[in-house]
């Protein structure tokens, strides 16, 4: 299955949600698989995120969101879930 996934670069409305389907979407592509196939809660280590993608999936995820990430927040929190949730509380104290 195909589908396009927009999703608003607008800082001020990213929620758990929103960060969720983007990053759903970022492992599905690289792994090339349906998007509904991705387990939010599954560790990322179990999809096979070295390190070197890592660094380009927080890199996509700073320029998404418009602003510099800690480089650590991808292992502590390390499912899709925990880190959307995390960063949407970010955004939200940020506002």
């Amino acid at each position: 299955m195909n589908q396009q996934i927009t999703i608003s670069n607008d800082a001020q409305s990213q929620t758990v949600e929103t960060i969720q389907v983007w990053l759903v979407a970022q492992f599905a592509e690289r792994l090339e698989i349906d998007p509904e196939d991705i387990d939010t809660c599954e560790p990322f280590d179990n999809y096979g995120l070295n390190s070197a993608e890592t660094m380009i999936l927080l890199t996509k995820l700073e320029r998404w969101l418009g602003r510099k990430l800690n480089p650590t927040l991808i292992f502590n929190y390390p499912t899709i879930a925990e880190l959307a949730q995390r960063l949407a509380e970010e955004t939200s104290v940020s506002k």
